[in-house]
């Protein structure tokens, strides 16, 4: 009976213990949720060595400031902030300059896969998220994916733009599988696939049907994952207490 009295006695501890673990978990997804990162995407350009580049805001896009095709404009500096919507996405703002700090909202053009920054009014319609991060908390993910990322090379500039390719549905929601592999280090093709001569793209314009077209069989393209560098040089498993 003692024992029995002992058992009930401490269910109360245990529902506190487990409501305090809970608690902190949720503490720690939300600080890992506003930390603060920048964007970078490993290119070979021209048969040159691969090289780790910061991702750009400029022009209404993102961009690859590469030392072979460099792009000034500002830093992406951003982190996920729920989008005020009736799914309650998970969404990813960055400021779009230093002075003043403004914020616009990321996402992928529905019509060419592109990927733009703007105000809400300019996300309507289009793939606003959900944004998050790799297993390893290395990179960015759209919905939970971070393998059809590529970077096309802007026809006019011969800058470097960032785009989410289709699926093998042809679409930009995940309906199917990534249609290829993407690989940190990637070389940048012309017509045909990741190592070979090769252009292709993520959706530029629409098909007789209403169709995107994939724009990686009309452009210089490279596949490559967004690396996520946390502000100030933190990697996100400091957020949720590991320092390393």
């Amino acid at each position: 009976m003692v024992i029995g009295l002992l058992t009930i006695g401490a269910i109360p501890t245990v529902i506190g213990v487990g409501e305090a673990i809970s608690a902190q978990k949720r503490q720690n997804a939300a600080m890992k949720e506003k930390a603060k990162f920048h964007l970078t995407a490993t290119l070979s350009v021209d048969g040159g060595p691969a090289e780790e580049a910061f991702c750009i805001l400029t022009d209404g896009q993102l961009y690859i400031d590469h030392s072979s095709a460099p792009k000034p404009g500002h830093k992406f500096t951003g982190y996920y902030f729920t989008y005020p919507s009736e799914a309650q996405h998970r969404g990813l703002v960055s400021t779009i300059a230093d002075d003043p700090p403004m914020l616009n909202w990321l996402y992928v053009d529905k019509d060419t896969g592109a990927l733009r920054y703007g105000g809400r009014k300019d996300t309507l319609g289009h793939v606003i998220g959900p944004w998050g991060w790799s297993a390893d908390e290395e990179y960015l993910t759209l919905h939970g994916d971070d393998t059809r990322f590529i970077a096309v090379e802007d026809e006019e500039s011969r800058k470097w733009t960032v785009w989410l390719a289709l699926d093998r549905d042809g679409r930009l929601e995940p309906v199917g599988q990534p249609s290829l592999p993407a690989g940190e280090g990637a070389s940048a093709n012309v017509s045909g696939g990741p190592g070979g001569d090769q252009t292709q793209a993520a959706g530029e314009e629409e098909g007789a049907g209403g169709e995107l077209v994939d724009v990686r069989t009309c452009r210089k393209w490279a596949p490559i994952k967004l690396r996520r560098r946390m502000q100030l040089g933190m990697e996100s498993r400091y957020v949720k207490g590991e320092k390393q």
